[in-house]
């Protein structure tokens, strides 16, 4: 992340771990925080009035809309502990999406609003399943998820906890369909709603990752590329999930591999082990 100085960016995580901790202040002192927040006139926050209503008193509401609650819980824990600029954690990353996007799109041209309640019937489940085995939700991506495990806390099971994730996000497919057939019903023809997932492990930069004026809680770093690109790979062998050889490697036998294939991916000139779930069944030839 870029700010003009260092010390631009410790205000920044400071005055933000302090309007954390004064939405947690009890009832009783609401009258002297309301003062302050009345002559607050911080330039990255703003007047408090404007952000999170008269009181403060849904600040953690609001702010658990765009920031995961595990970093919230960490900011009020250790104001400091949100590395500004990011540190190296040992991370495993997911990429989930829903496959067939444009032509649904299409499919819904004239009904945007309904496409939007469409990606959230999708996104809703599969955002509860990542926090649900203790993942951190990165960003969305139009039709996309991106989340990650080992941060903001320590998981030495990480990639087994993103693996379990995935699948609990294929067997939830199931209910998502129906669930968007019965919404839909004499609006529109919608195929089959499917999913494309790719994980990946390895040492990457997690923290406040961004531009001056926005910054994400965030991972960047190789194996994020990899995890992507992956991800990539299941519309090409028309499989539902694909792990990345650092995930496979840290799974148990029980976890059921089976190996696709060394692979280039794509925008990289070394190969990577890919591999699938045995009880999916085998991949498609690319291109069938």
């Amino acid at each position: 992340m870029y700010f003009e100085t260092p010390p631009a960016q410790l205000t920044l995580v400071s005055q933000l771990a302090a309007w954390l901790r004064v939405a947690r202040q009890p009832a009783a002192a609401e009258a002297p925080v309301r003062a302050a927040r009345r002559q607050s006139t911080s330039r990255f926050l703003g007047p408090a009035k404007e952000t999170v209503g008269a009181c403060g008193c849904c600040a953690d509401r609001v702010l658990s809309r765009y920031v995961s609650p595990q970093v919230i819980d960490r900011l009020m824990a250790d104001p400091d502990g949100l590395s500004v600029g990011g540190e190296t954690r040992d991370v495993t990353v997911l990429f989930a999406d829903l496959r067939g996007f444009t032509a649904l799109a299409e499919a819904m041209k004239d009904k945007p609003r309904r496409l939007n309640d469409l990606i959230n019937a999708f996104l809703d489940p599969m955002t509860d399943i990542v926090l649900a085995h203790g993942g951190t939700i990165d960003k969305y991506m139009g039709d996309c998820v991106m989340a990650f495990w080992g941060a903001p806390y320590d998981d030495p099971d990480h990639a087994k906890h993103a693996f379990e994730a995935a699948r609990a996000m294929l067997l939830a497919m199931e209910d998502v369909n129906r669930r968007v057939r019965a919404s839909f019903a004499g609006e529109v023809d919608l195929p089959t709603i499917r999913i494309g997932i790719g994980i990946n492990s390895g040492e990457c930069v997690v923290g406040a990752l961004g531009s001056r004026n926005r910054f994400d809680y965030s991972v960047l770093g190789d194996p994020v590329n990899i995890a992507s690109r992956i991800e990539g790979l299941c519309k090409v062998y028309d499989i539902p999930l694909l792990i990345g050889e650092e995930t496979a490697r840290r799974l148990p036998p029980e976890a059921g591999l089976a190996e696709i294939g060394r692979l280039t991916l794509r925008g990289r000139t070394e190969k990577q082990w890919v591999f699938g779930i045995a009880a999916l069944g085998a991949p498609s030839e690319p291109g069938q």
